[in-house]
């Protein structure tokens, strides 16, 4: 037993030695780049800086001590060429010769210098410089000067000049060097210093809209930990909510700050475009699952401030005393945390509080002003940048207080019932038209302060009522535990509009989203507007097959998903679910189109007859001569007229049991006959002269209606669909 016992511990002991040396093996380091784009304007921003830094933005490269000879360069131009570096400047130049000590003038220039250069990084260097490969000077009519009294004076000066010409990329790197262990933090001190150690300027490439510098860095992954995929407990739940509160903060400082610097309204729109969308997609990173492995909200804070750096650069270049390198460094950090990002969670990768501060004073770094502080209050001067109406300033307060807000609303005098109303079955048809009332004045109102035709108001009337339907079913509020609170979503949407409170945070009062109507129903009017003109309009999606209503179906499905969500509405391949919402809304407005909006009232387990047959608001408008029929007092059944008749489903039945020439003919027929159930008399245009039809019902099926015709067969009724009545 023992001799057979010896191959199985040799086999045991070789086993544990490869287990040992396989553990002692260090695992091969993962070359990370991160990449600094240095585009042309900023090229040529430090160009004029560095050696065009007289009071006209001239360089003068001749030092003749006769002071008889002038050579002047303006205008730096930079572009590839061939993936060189090619820089044009203006030169203009006087040459003279010194007779008897003074300046006799032999003739004066102008043309064009022309520089071949190579972007080169010194060894162990942190900047970039100019390596000339050649230069030519070319006359107004673009020939050539190679030789003559010009070419010796301004050949070797041309070339000095460019060689001064630095580009430090230092404070980028060592900002990134002090970033690296805050967002690195799962690794070891020592594995951090070699990090850290391996920074480098590692390549420069020459491209269409700049020139790209690669910075490289060697990193280990982390060995796989069994808790990567655990979800979170509450306490890192907290801290999470706190960092993506800290990001949101800062995104938000950010576009605040470079939209208050320029003055320029198209750079501001863009900035709320890329706000808007960060924070609708803040709520999508949010509804997702948190493990430590994968964070969706870190993906998405990397993301937005990509989609933020081109717009940030153009305003700091365009924006005198704005130094654009200072961008520059968080650039590069945020380039370097989408490169680890992208290398998955055995990285280690984690964006701490002390990264998003060290992050935040790259951004800015003055006392007493905290880029990350999360503020809900309204923002007045967020407000302004991005041309939003003023608020409405309450003008007497509310006669209700509700325990978590005080109600205060220009509208408390008109209405302050719908502030505290959450309507029974049998009070709609009272509450929906006062919806309907406070939803048609919120769109007045907006419309006056727009300059939209005809046509585009009339969407977007249609447009605010069927959002407000798709929404809500008109609600502001519901009950929970026996109490009165706001309809609100788990993902932060308010209110009878759903105005999402982390969306809007700034630019409207998440409190009185919450417990004022008034309030939530402008916000929303107002919001649906921007989108309408800033978006479907600007981008001419009426222009598309389905015409002028596409406006309201483009300004929805911005309303709902986002700035990027413009077209979502007819593209075939998006997500089953947006195209479920997309048509849930295209369904609706097409109701609110024929008049039907009260047929809301199904979603609150209402009868949408009923409710249509409640007495309108006495309209403000001149009398017609053309008879009222909506206020006939009950003869035989309940007598209606023909806004009960539109707003029936079109698919039901009813039955026409007679038409008339007059109104007076067809009410003496409802009296004279004894009919039951809901009686109508609608007119009916035929030529100039209106008929009128009295229908008996509504039927879903047409069996139902067919068993009620023997009541009438006397009468010969016909059975008709309301499709065919509706026309």
């Amino acid at each position: 037993m023992k001799t057979q016992a010896k191959p199985i511990h040799r086999l045991i002991s070789t086993i544990l030695l490869l287990f040992a040396l396989t553990l002692a093996t260090p695992v091969a380091a993962e070359t990370v780049i991160v990449p600094i784009k240095l585009d042309y304007p900023l090229l040529r921003h430090l160009m004029l800086s560095q050696l065009f830094n007289s009071a006209d933005q001239s360089a003068e490269i001749l030092h003749d001590p006769a002071h008889c000879n002038k050579v002047f360069l303006s205008d730096p131009r930079i572009r590839e060429h061939q993936q060189k570096l090619e820089i044009t400047t203006h030169v203009k130049a006087s040459v003279a010769t010194a007779i008897f000590g003074a300046c006799t003038s032999l003739f004066n220039w102008e043309g064009d210098a022309k520089f071949i250069t190579e972007p080169v990084i010194l060894q162990g260097a942190r900047s970039v410089r100019l390596n000339v490969l050649t230069t030519r000077l070319y006359n107004q009519q673009g020939q050539i000067i190679s030789s003559g009294a010009l070419w010796e004076l301004a050949d070797g000066q041309l070339q000095s000049l460019l060689s001064r010409y630095e580009v430090d990329l230092s404070p980028s790197v060592n900002e990134l060097n002090k970033l690296l262990p805050d967002v690195l933090n799962r690794h070891s001190a020592q594995q951090l210093k070699g990090i850290t150690d391996s920074l480098s300027l590692a390549a420069i490439t020459v491209e269409a809209d700049g020139i790209d510098v690669d910075v490289s860095l060697q990193i280990n992954r982390l060995p796989a930990s069994p808790q990567s995929e655990a979800v979170l407990s509450s306490l890192e739940m907290q801290q999470m909510e706190a960092n993506w509160q800290r990001m949101d903060a800062m995104i938000t400082f950010a576009v605040k700050h470079y939209a208050s610097v320029t003055h320029l309204q198209d750079l501001r729109e863009a900035l709320l475009e890329i706000l808007l969308d960060a924070r609708y997609r803040l709520n999508d990173a949010l509804a997702m699952p948190v493990t430590r492995a994968n964070d969706p909200v870190r993906h998405w804070f990397i993301d937005s401030w990509q989609k933020l750096g081109p717009v940030l650069r153009r305003i700091s270049l365009e924006t005198p005393g704005h130094e654009p390198m200072l961008l520059i460094s968080l650039l590069t950090a945020t380039n370097a945390l989408d490169a680890l990002d992208r290398l998955g969670p055995s990285i280690g990768l984690d964006i701490s509080v002390e990264g998003l501060r060290r992050m935040g004073r790259m951004l800015i770094d003055q006392p007493g002003i905290d880029p990350l502080r999360y503020e809900d209050a309204v923002d007045p001067e967020l407000r302004r940048l991005f041309q939003l109406p003023t608020s409405p300033e309450p003008i007497e307060p509310s006669r209700y207080n509700f325990n978590l807000w005080p109600i205060r609303s220009v509208w408390a005098k008109t209405d302050d019932r719908l502030n505290r109303w959450l309507p029974k079955k049998s009070e709609l048809h009272e509450y929906l038209p006062k919806i309907r009332d406070l939803l048609n004045a919120s769109a007045e109102k907006t419309i006056k302060q727009s300059k939209l035709n005809s046509s585009t108001t009339k969407v977007y009337r249609h447009l605010l009522l069927t959002t407000a339907w798709q929404e809500s079913c008109w609600r502001q509020y519901v009950q929970e535990k026996g109490k009165l609170v706001p309809l609100r979503s788990n993902t932060g949407d308010t209110g009878l509009m759903q105005m999402n409170e982390r969306v809007w945070r700034g630019l409207y009062d998440t409190q009185k989203l919450r417990w004022d109507i008034n309030y939530n129903v402008q916000a929303g009017a107002e919001v649906l507007m921007q989108y309408l003109v800033k978006y479907a309009l600007k981008r001419g999606e009426h222009k598309h097959q389905g015409g002028v209503d596409n406006l309201a179906r483009s300004a929805y499905s911005t309303y709902n998903g986002g700035p990027r969500q413009v077209s979502r509405y007819r593209n075939p391949q998006v997500a089953s679910v947006h195209k479920k919402v997309d048509s849930a809304f295209w369904k609706k407005y097409q109701a609110v189109k024929r008049g039907k909006e009260l047929q809301v009232a199904e979603c609150l387990g209402g009868d949408a007859t009923r409710i249509a047959a409640a007495p309108e608001k006495k309209s403000t408008q001149k009398k017609s001569s053309r008879p009222k029929l909506e206020k006939h007092s009950a003869v035989a059944g309940k007598r209606l007229g023909k806004s009960w008749a539109l707003a029936q489903n079109k698919q039901y039945y009813t039955l026409q049991l007679a038409v008339f020439s007059s109104l007076n003919a067809a009410q003496k027929f409802t009296t004279s006959n004894s009919l039951q159930g809901v009686v109508a008399i609608v007119p009916m245009g035929k030529g100039k002269q209106d008929q009128f039809i009295v229908l008996n019902g509504s039927y879903k099926k047409r069996a139902e209606a067919d068993r009620l015709k023997q009541r009438y067969k006397k009468l010969k009724p016909w059975v008709r669909q309301f499709k065919d009545i509706q026309l």
